[in-house]
């Protein structure tokens, strides 16, 4: 990709309505490490730091969504099809 190229996303494939885990918190650790982007943002974005990391370790505990219905007729289909 060049540098005039631009950015493309397939919009079909994105979810509207899907919460992307810890957002917020990454939001907030973003937005603290500008705002103390030429002084040390170790010690300015702790807290927002700490809040990320036990999102995310919390996101890793949850179980993992299960194959949908529609998942498996696809792997089937093309069984059939052969």
């Amino acid at each position: 990709m060049g540098a005039g190229s631009p950015l493309k996303v397939n919009t079909k494939k994105m979810s509207r309505n899907k919460k992307v885990e810890c957002f917020e918190e990454m939001q907030a650790l973003f937005a603290c490490m500008t705002r103390y982007s030429g002084t040390d943002f170790e010690a300015g974005c702790a807290t927002q730091r700490s809040a990320l990391t036990t999102c995310a370790e919390a996101a890793a505990r949850k179980p993992k969504v299960k194959n949908t219905i529609n998942y498996h007729l696809q792997r089937l289909s093309k069984h059939l099809h052969k």
